[in-house]
């Protein structure tokens, strides 16, 4: 009797494993086709991190708000309340975005 009868030949086992990688990379190559040109997916623990980030930075920005008196007469600090405002919008807008399951940030 043979020592390597009932085993698997080696070439074969070398195809299927080449054949298995071939299979990983094309779908790893749809999932790429199906994002927008010059973006990739940003990784959920790095997206978790930078939610935290702008939600503490909207409640800083908050804070200030709230200090400021309710009469601002000086232009100096309408100028002030107006910029403090537009960067809560637009840290309000980007949580929107960030909360989503799925960020695609460019590269």
């Amino acid at each position: 009797m043979n020592k390597n009868y009932g085993k698997v030949p080696q070439y074969l086992n070398k195809y299927n494993q080449q054949r298995e990688e071939q299979e990983r990379q094309r779908l790893i190559d749809e999932e790429n086709a199906k994002l927008p040109p010059g973006t990739r997916l940003m990784p959920e623990d790095e997206r978790l991190q930078t939610l935290e980030d702008l939600l503490a930075s909207k409640k800083a920005t908050n804070n200030l708000l709230e200090k400021l008196p309710i009469a601002v007469k000086s232009l100096k600090m309408q100028d002030h309340k107006r910029s403090l405002e537009e960067k809560l919008n637009k840290l309000e807008r980007a949580i929107e975005t960030f909360s989503k399951k799925k960020v695609y940030v460019q590269m």
